[in-house]
């Protein structure tokens, strides 16, 4: 009896205990910006107006949401992204390529951090979404608009990436076949660049390390197509109102930003199968999932507004 009575004494001790419970999911966000912080009318900027409205749409404040800057260096990025991970982000968006070493080490080394690279798509780890947008669709809608505002029936695309260049090319003689579009590769040279641009009236340029190629345009009254947030003089007031920007292909930022964040509340990854031979993960974002958008400024034509809606069209099949 005396056995029994203990074994039911220890049962009921057991089922009486209380149960040990798990630490609950807490997520945390975290984005590292470029240099420059805020106020540099390009990606940092996008990203955080972007993420001012995911912060309000989803209701999260310090220490839940954090943005922090850099001072570009390999060692202060890596600094920065190793505290935010050692102190239990579960989140951590870098904004631009300069970060893609950084993050390819940093996410190795606490892989149950996820990490997510914007404006890039080379990195092959589970734990990192690779968030890029499609930048032949780009320029496949810079070759409509600039084919369709050309007087001399004669454009050019500055890119040294064959692809762009394509799509460029097969964008402007969708919409006329009568023009003539050229490529011209740019590294520096002001002076030849003003030769290769004789007899061009249109231009989309992907160079965005200065304003070498606007000023160029400039000086030969050329026509422009931009892109944001990549260049930051088209989201100037004075760049728009300047004669030569005609139109801006837009990456919005909006809409990857929100998934990140309502990935990352539900403590789940926005890693789909980006390129499965390379295993890169992540998501494209496009003009199908309208994340690229035009703007025509000044007074466009009916037959470019046409143009640019059969383009978004046939690029959202």
């Amino acid at each position: 009896m005396r056995r029994i009575a203990f074994l039911v004494a220890i049962v009921t001790s057991i089922v009486a205990a209380p149960a040990i419970a798990e630490d609950p999911f807490v997520p945390r966000i975290a984005i590292a910006y470029d240099i420059g912080f805020f106020g540099d009318n390009s990606y940092n900027d996008a990203v955080h107006s972007a993420v001012q409205r995911a912060q309000k749409k989803y209701k999260l404040y310090e220490p839940f949401l954090r943005e922090v800057p850099t001072a570009g260096t390999v060692l202060d990025r890596t600094t920065r992204l190793r505290f935010l991970a050692k102190n239990g982000y579960t989140l951590i968006i870098t904004v631009g390529s300069g970060y893609r070493d950084i993050v390819r080490r940093v996410s190795m080394e606490y892989p149950a951090t996820q990490f997510a690279l914007l404006n890039d798509n080379s990195l092959s780890q589970l734990n990192i979404s690779n968030i890029y947008f499609n930048e032949s669709n780009e320029a496949y809608l810079a070759g409509v608009i600039a084919a369709a505002s050309s007087k001399l029936k004669r454009v050019a695309v500055i890119a040294a990436n064959n692809e762009i260049a394509d799509s460029f090319t097969r964008g402007a003689t969708s919409a006329d076949s009568k023009v003539i579009p050229v490529s011209i590769a740019f590294s520096g040279d002001v002076n030849q660049l003003t030769k290769d641009l004789q007899g061009i009236d249109v231009i989309y340029s992907l160079w965005d390390k200065d304003s070498s190629v606007v000023q160029v345009a400039s000086s030969l009254n050329l026509k422009v197509v931009a892109r944001t947030p990549d260049q930051y003089f088209a989201n100037l007031k004075s760049g728009q109102n300047s004669g030569n920007l005609i139109a801006i292909v837009r990456k919005d930022l909006t809409k990857p930003i929100d998934e990140l964040f309502d990935y990352a509340l539900q403590n789940r990854a926005l890693i789909e199968i980006v390129d499965e031979k390379r295993g890169i993960f992540g998501k494209e974002y496009n003009v199908k999932n309208g994340a690229i958008t035009v703007t025509l400024l000044g007074n466009p034509s009916s037959n470019l507004k046409r143009k640019v809606s059969s383009a978004l069209r046939y690029l959202s099949k």
